[in-house]
């Protein structure tokens, strides 16, 4: 039922001029008059605008509170909505974070690595230019002791046939 201005105003006027009309021009033996016949209707109607009224500001009330409730839930789901956004931001930022501790790591490992790489490498050729001068050292020297023992054998047999020589030229005179 959709309540106008109209159907209060009959409500209102039918509340006035019924129950009074009818108390003074009802007679003290007969029953009612047809008029409060009439006025019993437009009481209902009063009674059902009434009603509507009460009605429709129950209707109001309960839509004001839904409406709270909605924009209470609603408010509940952006800020859950904005925390959950946060968190996951801030998880996003640690884990970054992370991945870059750990590439910073590892690129000090590897140059580390490559640094111990480069000094071994480094005492590996110390290493092997040492070997090689001693290679040549000792090569050097079995060489001058071959010429040595050589120079040795030649005097050897030098002093050898000088001795027979002398042994001969003794023996003949």
């Amino acid at each position: 039922m959709h309540i106008t201005a109209e159907k209060i105003k009959e409500a209102a006027e039918a509340l006035e001029s019924t129950e009074l009309k009818s108390f003074m021009f009802q007679e003290p033996t007969a029953g009612p008059l047809t008029r409060r016949r009439r006025s019993s209707r437009s009481t209902g109607r009063s009674r059902r605008s009434t009603r509507g009224t009460r009605r429709s500001t129950r209707g109001t009330r309960r839509s004001t509170r839904r409406s709270t409730r909605g924009t209470r839930r609603s408010t509940r789901r952006s800020t859950r909505g904005t925390r959950r956004s946060t968190r996951r931001s801030t998880r996003g930022t640690r884990r970054s974070t992370r991945g870059t501790r750990r590439s910073t790591r590892g690129t000090r490992r590897s140059t580390r690595r490559s640094r111990r790489s480069t000094r071994r490498s480094r005492r590996s050729t110390r290493r092997s230019r040492r070997s090689t001068r001693r290679s040549t050292r000792r090569s050097r020297r079995s060489t001058r002791r071959s010429r040595r023992s050589r120079r040795s054998t030649r005097r050897s047999r030098r002093s050898r046939r000088s001795t027979r020589r002398s042994r001969r030229s003794t023996r003949r005179s």
